[in-house]
């Protein structure tokens, strides 16, 4: 539904410098001396909780838990105020649209922004609605120190816990793509070498909530346009999206609310363990940043959060004209191979920890081909081995250095091809 304007007399839009993205936020008069709900509703003034502006939420049920986390930040007026408060509350919406507040949860708690943006979190669990009934957050903000002052709000990511929503993906692998066919090889397949039970993630932290995702009777025998190609990862990001946070045994992940592993199709499509349905997401709805990895190719995200439900969200990263994050500075790159109109994750990520997880290399400390070169034996370069290693950056099922569809070549394609040293780095905080 969107974000209703309260209290349009100290409330309204302006241009965002917000860090990820918005064209604007949502701007708060506050003001250290009077805290009115509205001036045209308590002209008063005195301390009524006070939301400027608020979000319907008409598909939560009591009981539901509501987490959310926003960007702040304090524009200094005049006279200048000491500091300021942003306020998060639960509030409920009536047929007529007049705001009324629980009788428990009134506020959320809250933080002090400052003059550059600030992320705040909180969560509620939604309370028993009176009928007719809408539940809502509402945001405000006060300030202190006898000054008045604006404060803006934006990057607002609201996330119902649960189950049920799902997401329908497609992504090419470059290793496996053959653009004639515009279709994926199935090798690993055809081989037997595709594990039941998903390898992606450390053992301490597969998914969030925890998975051990297996795939369903029969799947692997599909044959044609939607046989397994192979396991890949989701990834949801919660809030902002490049905060580090470590989780056990090593394994380093950021901002992020959940994982869930899949399968991917010879035509591109990404989907469950049933071999067929949508991915199913551990949350109820929500907007998320997503991610799409596989273990040797670097991964996606979305440029801005996807709005996500039981009604299946589309996220293509094959497509050319769909939107994706791109990092800045030293790391800047295009975040997808071009092939001819369609658009392919880069291949050839064939290390498994420490940095080497988000770029590819030809040369240096931690690079890729000299993992290839390790798992054939180390020694001879004619060798090869056959099974499911990272490091058959091609898919084919067989790890080669040298000679026809060797994997070390398609390293030094993804990286440009002409200067050894150069790096190819994931396009993802």
């Amino acid at each position: 539904m969107g974000w209703v304007m309260h209290c349009s007399e100290l409330t309204w839009t302006t241009p965002s410098t917000a860090p990820h993205g918005g064209a604007f936020a949502i701007a708060i008069q506050a003001t250290s001396t009077v805290f009115p709900l509205c001036p045209s509703e308590d002209p008063e003034g005195g301390w009524t909780p006070s939301p400027r502006f608020y979000q319907p939420l008409p598909g939560v049920n009591a009981g539901d838990v509501v987490r959310f986390k926003f960007m702040a930040r304090l524009e200094v007026g005049t006279p200048l105020p000491s500091g300021a408060v942003v306020l998060p509350y639960a509030v409920t919406i009536d047929g007529d649209g007049n705001m009324h507040f629980p009788e428990t949860n009134i506020s959320l708690g809250g933080g002090n922004p400052i003059a550059s943006w600030e992320q705040f979190p909180g969560s509620v669990t939604v309370p028993t609605l009176p009928a007719g009934h809408v539940f809502a957050l509402g945001f405000g903000a006060h300030t202190f120190g006898g000054g008045n002052g604006v404060v803006h709000f934006d990057n607002m990511s609201i996330v119902v816990e649960g189950s049920g929503a799902r997401l329908n993906a497609q992504a090419w692998l470059d290793g496996a793509y053959v653009p004639a066919a515009n279709l994926m090889r199935d090798d690993l397949r055809m081989a037997g070498v595709i594990p039941a039970a998903q390898p992606m993630s450390p053992a301490a932290a597969a998914t969030m909530p925890v998975g051990g995702e297996t795939i369903g009777a029969g799947v692997l025998n599909v044959t044609g346009n939607n046989a397994i190609v192979d396991w890949i990862t989701i990834e949801l990001r919660f809030g902002k999206p490049d905060v580090t946070t470590t989780l056990g045994q090593g394994f380093q992940t950021y901002e992020t609310y959940a994982v869930r592993n899949a399968l991917i199709q010879r035509d591109g499509d990404i989907v469950d363990m049933d071999g067929t349905s949508p991915v199913l997401l551990p949350l109820k709805s929500g907007n998320c940043w997503v991610i799409v990895r596989h273990w040797n190719h670097l991964g996606v995200m979305s440029a801005t959060p996807l709005a996500l439900s039981a009604a299946p969200t589309v996220f293509d990263t094959r497509a050319a004209g769909t939107a994706l994050y791109a990092n800045v500075g030293s790391e800047v790159g295009p975040a997808r191979k071009t092939v001819g109109t369609t658009r392919t994750l880069w291949a050839g990520n064939a290390w498994s920890s420490g940095e080497s997880w988000r770029d590819v290399q030809y040369t240096g400390n931690g690079n890729d081909r000299d993992k290839v070169l390790m798992d054939i034996g180390g020694t001879v370069p004619t060798s090869t081995v056959s099974g499911y290693y990272r490091s058959d950056v091609n898919l084919d099922g067989v790890v080669k250095y040298t000679g026809t569809d060797n994997d070390r070549d398609i390293i030094l394609q993804t990286i440009g091809g002409s200067v050894p040293t150069a790096v190819r780095y994931e396009q993802v905080p």
